[in-house]
């Protein structure tokens, strides 16, 4: 018996079919698209999801809090911790009401700010966001693979940091193609781990405080030591703290995944209340945890590692020439050591212990002759504490089983700490950037976008080579700024609706960010360069777009008041045919006259009726919206007015629109255009008008391919 076989579906169809399933079909006329569906998820699942960012910061900022602030570290976290309950949580809570649609606090800005300078903002803003996020991806990944290396368990094939980096890119990138649900799934199991060895650490800690009261004693008097009054110490709590300001990441992650956060059966789609509500519980909840653990964490640190157990790894070289017997070693917190050369050669180590409690360092020490002398190059190794504070008291304290298995743990949650980052720009991109036409449709599926953000990822890496603190002044940067203009946005926001205590409190917040945000930039201005160059990328690139986009049709819908239909179904009792016109005083009279004209110009029929058709634009920046049109008459006289975003797509549509209602084809008279071909071009791209005729017929081409089917333009003058 024959079995009949069905031919094979060509590999590239089945890939695009792949790529883009569950992304929106692309639009076909002028009819609006439903908006694709997010599965949802419980708000503590979706807050784990951007807890492996928040939370894994645990992994490395109770030692950056050491090091920037010595004994102040629990003070400016102190700080910190203020910041994030009663200035960073209300504004996001506040930003989750207003724009909860995963829209984040940008939208709040492009409410404000209308046409092209409001587009410019919002590029401005998704460029920082870019920023902070795909350096979030890269700065974790590489972050993993470095105490990959570092553990001394591991064997030698695991040696390339590089390598291991893009190996745990592409692996995040593999789960997100994979789904959310997926993400969600191992972004629990993560934190829920991560955060119970860290409550185990931090405990062992308190209860080793606890048990030596002399601990607290003496922290507090290297305070008093150093600062004569309380005053004194909260003005340098105040200047340092911006140094600890990547605790204060996650929040704009918490708005923007509010899609995936699931809500009240009866939620409105416009304003999803039950969203809304447990968006702010996951806010809170995210808050409340780090601010917890942010502050024991950098008590614990404080008080049981020895300062120097903080610092980084130095270098200093210098010759020795006559009686010269010593060299400045930085030890990594601002200060110098000197070091006094012994009379010997080759390459010894040495260790020493400082004055007071500050510890031991450890110095690799390399003396070659010269013929004037010596060259001393001295090497002081990054304390065991540098970057893994947390960590150091886990195997300090509990054992190198229990260590090891907390390294494995931050390794993993540091790897998948670009998840909730991914996740933010899976939501972020199609809600504006399709939307202005400066992205191709299929952006609003996740797979592409999968694959586009882990290629910039990879390509970002390679360029910094996956070195960690070349990364962490973007990173800070990007945060910063999105957190400022969130501020401001909010700020604005409670102006607006006069709500004045709310209103000087919110200036009050954004005051304190942008003071942060200036500190930070000065103190590294290579991370405002690195932001600069995301910004003008998308920029640039969604400019590209909207220009190659511009002859779309361009229309989600047709919306045609009572008098508009009543003058198509008239007009669709013999020809229908539509004069265009710029409406200058509309009174009879003008109308009389561009008729007389067209019937000289365009030998429109004297004797078949006709209607006149007018378009305004509001907002030429506005790529797609729906068109209304109205109907009126003026004495004798129809006219269609249509209200759209570019005249030649907004004619194209009506044109198609009356086709489809009537089954009849359209004729569209139009006069030439006197203008120059370049100013008529910018003019389109800029404000909508541009050639009239020729665009026309151009977007009409575009969206129909078929000739016969297609609307008549008549062009004449």
């Amino acid at each position: 018996m024959s079995v009949k076989r069905h031919p094979a579906r060509p590999i590239f169809s089945r890939l695009q079919h792949w790529l883009l399933e569950g992304a929106p079909k692309p639009s076909e006329g002028y009819y609006e698209q439903p908006a694709a569906a997010h599965s949802s998820h419980p708000w503590w699942r979706v807050m784990c999801l951007t807890g492996v960012d928040y939370f894994s910061t645990l992994g490395y900022q109770p030692g950056i809090a050491a090091l920037a602030a010595g004994a102040l570290s629990p003070i400016a976290t102190l700080v910190l911790v203020s910041l994030t309950l009663f200035g960073a949580l209300p504004m996001y809570r506040r930003v989750a009401g207003e724009s909860p649609h995963g829209d984040g606090s940008i939208s709040m800005l492009e409410r404000l700010l209308k046409g092209w300078r409001g587009k410019f903002v919002v590029l401005t803003l998704i460029g920082f966001v870019a920023t902070g996020f795909v350096i979030t991806i890269t700065l974790s990944a590489a972050d993993a693979a470095k105490h990959i290396v570092e553990n001394p368990l591991a064997p030698d094939w695991l040696s390339n940091q590089l390598g291991l980096t893009l190996l745990l890119l592409g692996l995040l990138g593999a789960v997100f193609l994979r789904g959310f649900k997926e993400a969600i799934g191992i972004a629990v199991l993560l934190v829920v781990t991560y955060i119970g060895l860290n409550l185990v650490v931090i405990g062992q800690g308190l209860s080793l405080i606890a048990q030596n009261p002399g601990l607290l004693a003496e922290w507090t008097g290297r305070i008093a030591l150093d600062y004569a009054t309380p005053a004194a110490v909260v003005v340098a709590a105040l200047v340092v703290f911006p140094k600890l300001a990547l605790g204060l990441s996650g929040f704009e992650t918490g708005v923007v995944v509010m899609p995936l956060v699931r809500g009240r059966p009866d939620d409105s789609p416009q304003y999803p209340v039950g969203r809304i509500a447990n968006s702010r519980k996951l806010l809170t909840t995210a808050a409340l945890i780090m601010s917890v653990l942010l502050l024991s964490s950098s008590l614990v640190t404080t008080l049981l590692i020895p300062p120097s157990e903080f610092w980084p790894e130095t270098t200093a070289q210098r010759e020795l020439r006559g009686q010269a017997r010593t060299i400045d070693v930085p030890l990594g917190n601002g200060d110098l050591y000197t070091y006094h050369v012994p009379e010997r050669t080759g390459r010894f180590t040495e260790q020493i212990q400082l004055e007071g409690n500050q510890g031991t360092i450890h110095l690799v020490v390399t003396v070659t002759p010269t013929p004037g002398g010596r060259l001393v190059q001295v090497t002081k190794e990054g304390g065991a504490a540098n970057g893994r504070a947390l960590a150091f008291l886990a195997h300090q304290n509990l054992g190198e089983w229990f260590g090891s298995f907390y390294d494995l743990s931050t390794i993993l949650i540091l790897w998948f700490a670009g998840a909730s980052a991914m996740a933010g720009l899976l939501n972020i991109t199609p809600r504006y950037l399709p939307r202005y036409g400066m992205a191709p449709d299929w952006a609003r599926a996740v797979r592409p976008l999968v694959l586009i953000f882990t290629g910039v990822c990879v390509l970002v890496t390679l360029i910094f080579r996956a070195d960690v603190n070349a990364q962490a002044g973007a990173y800070a940067t990007g945060v910063l700024a999105l957190m400022t203009s969130a501020a401001f946005a909010v700020m604005l926001s409670a102006f607006a609706k006069r709500q004045l205590w709310a209103a000087l409190g919110f200036g009050l917040v954004t005051a304190v960010f942008i003071y942060t945000a200036t500190v930070t930039v000065l103190s590294d201005l290579d991370g405002l360069v690195i932001a600069a160059f995301f910004v003008a990328a998308i920029v640039v690139v969604s400019l590209i777009s909207r220009v190659f986009r511009s002859t779309e049709l361009r229309v989600e819908r047709v919306q045609a008041d009572l008098e508009a239909q009543a003058i198509i179904r008239q007009l669709a009792l013999g020809e229908i045919r539509l004069v265009a016109n710029h409406r200058d005083s509309g009174s009879p009279f003008e109308y009389t006259q561009k008729r007389e004209r067209m019937h000289r110009r365009t030998h429109l029929p004297t004797r078949d009726p006709v209607a006149f058709l007018e378009v305004s634009v509001p907002d030429a920046s506005d790529f797609s919206d729906t068109l209304y049109v109205h109907g009126v008459e003026v004495g004798e006289h129809r006219v269609l007015r249509v209200q759209g975003t570019s005249i030649p797509n907004a004619i194209a549509a009506l044109l198609l629109y009356i086709r489809d209602t009537t089954g009849k084809l359209p004729h569209v008279y139009f006069e030439w255009s006197e203008r120059p071909l370049l100013p008529s071009a910018l003019d389109f791209i800029l404000y909508g008008e541009g050639d009239v005729p020729s665009l026309t017929h151009e977007v009409l081409r575009k969206a129909e391919p078929d000739p016969q089917r297609r609307p008549v333009v008549h062009v004449g003058g």
